[in-house]
């Protein structure tokens, strides 16, 4: 265990103390651990403690608890970061770590439609419909992108607690912050904490992340929430609410809002930055056809570089998007969130 603790944050695609099959499976297994030590008091602040070493009901497995501990000197005070699990298998000769999400869901329904599985919590009713929506959603994708299906493994989790649960966390501030919320993870994986079957915008993420590996992140929000709207609602429902915001802040200035990572939301619900960048692909939509969207997120040049292929500057973009705003929103297939 110490040696791993040690040797973690080296690298995120080895690891001598990790099983091999996890990188092959997940990519990065532990990424959710990396440089979790980090904090602004320090690089190594949050340290790590063994909690717990729990037995299962195999005698070469054992669930190991973690907690990741910071004490600030100054105010005296201990801070926990997260209370984070990982299994050890114990073979011969040596010790083994791996994720704890297979182990957690072992006992989770599975259910295969094509290029989806679907890992069903035990504490939700599966929805069949939701389902059947998923699988034309996903052939509106790959009818856009002109593309194959992707192999997809989507768990289905209550809330977000329980998807933080699975992903191996007791602990973490996050897991309570929001009802509802996912994410698409590395090795083709979604996880949904929305109780649905259905996750259109994350799925967005896996295939363009799969046909454009150097997509520029603000455009790659940008599709998905064009494609699929964003949260529980589509993207003509966001656009409305974007069209609402704009004509009460008519000095805002959509270039110093690129960061798709920002935390600017109107009305709790509608993502700022999201809206922009969709909005930056429907007027391309509206004025150049899909082809033109498809050599933007294949661009590996610099943003505004990359935008200039469109037509947009910094020097013209807010008059151009306001102008694109007040158009009628361009026809296009339609996807659920």
């Amino acid at each position: 265990m110490t040696e791993f603790l040690k040797t973690k944050n080296s690298s995120l695609t080895e690891n001598k103390n990790w099983l091999q099959s996890d990188f092959q499976k997940f990519i990065y297994p532990y990424l959710d651990i990396y440089n979790i030590e980090n904090s602004k008091y320090g690089s190594d602040f949050f340290r790590p403690t063994l909690m717990e070493i729990i037995p299962t009901e195999k005698p070469s497995q054992k669930v190991v608890k973690i907690a990741f501990i910071g004490h600030n000197n100054e105010t005296k005070e201990n801070q926990l970061k997260s209370i984070y699990n990982i299994v050890a298998n114990i073979f011969q000769d040596k010790v083994l770590f791996s994720r704890y999400l297979d182990f957690t869901i072992q006992k989770w329904k599975t259910v295969t439609k094509r290029s989806l599985t679907y890992k069903i919590s035990p504490n939700k009713i599966i929805n069949d419909t939701e389902i059947a929506e998923q699988e034309k959603d996903i052939d509106m994708i790959c009818n856009f992108f002109q593309c194959k299906q992707i192999s997809i493994t989507y768990y289905s989790c209550i809330d977000p607690k329980e998807l933080f649960e699975i992903k191996g966390f007791d602990y973490n501030p996050m897991m309570y912050v929001d009802k509802t919320g996912g994410l698409a993870d590395y090795g083709n994986i979604i996880f949904s904490g929305n109780n649905s079957e259905i996750y259109t915008h994350e799925i967005v993420h896996i295939y363009t992340n799969t046909l454009f590996p150097n997509i520029n992140k603000f455009l790659h929000e940008g599709i998905a929430t064009y494609i699929a709207g964003s949260g529980k609602f589509d993207y003509a429902w966001h656009r409305e609410k974007f069209e609402k915001f704009l004509t009460e802040n008519k000095d805002f200035d959509f270039k110093e809002h690129i960061d798709p990572y920002e935390r600017l939301y109107f009305e709790g619900e509608t993502s700022i930055p999201y809206l922009t960048a969709a909005l930056i692909l429907e007027r391309t939509k509206r004025v150049y056809g899909d082809k033109k969207i498809i050599k933007l997120l294949k661009s590996e040049k610099e943003f505004w570089q990359t935008l200039n292929l469109v037509g947009l500057t910094q020097e013209n973009i807010n008059e151009e998007l306001r102008k694109e705003i007040k158009l009628p929103l361009i026809a296009k297939f339609s996807l659920r969130a």
